[in-house]
């Protein structure tokens, strides 16, 4: 599937449900994501397929949240690449 066509689909989706049930919906699978992450690190299992389906759903909601509030890739990039920077300074202070 092209990039421009889950475009088309994300955006009939906000235009179907509306902004504030698609944000709802995004709370809840950043949660179910967070459960996903818990049960991985309790159940020390090779077993990952649960795991990546609920990244692909909060990477789905992610996309549904720069359509929503007009969020732009390069906004979010310079925050990744600002907080990484603080990361790698963190990590070089504890040395």
């Amino acid at each position: 599937m092209s990039d421009e066509e889950l475009q088309t689909i994300w955006q009939q989706s906000i235009d179907h449900y509306g902004r504030q049930m698609q944000s709802i919906v995004c709370m809840e699978e950043c949660g179910e994501f967070i459960q996903a992450i818990s049960k991985k690190l309790r159940e020390h299992t090779p077993f990952t397929s649960f795991l990546a389906e609920e990244m692909a759903d909060v990477i789905i909601c992610l996309h549904l949240l720069q359509l929503m509030y007009g969020i732009k890739d390069k906004d979010i990039m310079d925050f990744v690449e600002a907080k990484t920077l603080r990361q790698a300074k963190r990590m070089e202070e504890e040395q």
